[in-house]
């Protein structure tokens, strides 16, 4: 009987490693694989997503899109949307701007976000916040860009950056 606990915890033990392996592997192949861009045929309309799948070791989950609408060669409406969960709460933003290039690579851009939470350990998070964003940005290259945000919040709140009556950012993106 001890000889067939250890042949069965053996062979429970193999199948975790590969398993374990099988896993890490997909899960290169999906992140390699995950940016999609679609362009209709008359190109006014861009659509792309991005996502980063549940692993077994986490229950975070991280994904995005953006459609862009194109009205002339210098003005977009852009619409935006991030859902990432973390272990306390999820979180859904979603920006809706304006964005005119004032040369081929610089542009300004306005619009309104708004950020819900979905609160999994009740824990008492904020009520959806409304934003008023602004700022200018600069595609360096087709693949880089870099953009200087100002958040205006509009709800008032004592926690963490929602308490912020108004935030800057300076962010970048690199698709590869």
């Amino acid at each position: 009987m001890n000889s067939i606990k250890k042949n069965r915890i053996k062979s429970i033990v193999k199948l975790k490693t590969l398993l374990s392996s099988a896993i890490i592997f997909l899960f290169g192949i999906v992140m390699y694989g995950q940016e999609t861009d679609i362009l209709t045929p008359t190109t006014k309309l861009t659509i792309n997503d991005f996502a980063v799948p549940r692993v077994w070791w986490s229950s975070e989950q991280h994904s995005s899109f953006k459609i862009d609408y194109k009205i002339s060669p210098s003005l977009f409406f852009e619409w935006r949307g991030y859902y990432d969960s973390y272990r306390l709460a999820d979180v859904f933003k979603t920006p809706l701007l304006a964005k005119f290039y004032i040369t081929n690579r610089l542009y300004m851009f306005s619009g309104i976000e708004l950020e819900m939470e979905r609160d999994k350990m009740q824990i008492d998070l904020p009520p959806p916040q409304l934003k008023y964003k602004n700022g200018f940005g600069y595609d360096v290259q087709r693949n880089f860009m870099l953009q200087f945000e100002h958040d205006l919040h509009f709800n008032k709140s004592i926690i963490g950056a929602y308490g912020t009556p108004s935030l800057f950012s300076l962010s970048g993106k690199y698709k590869f």
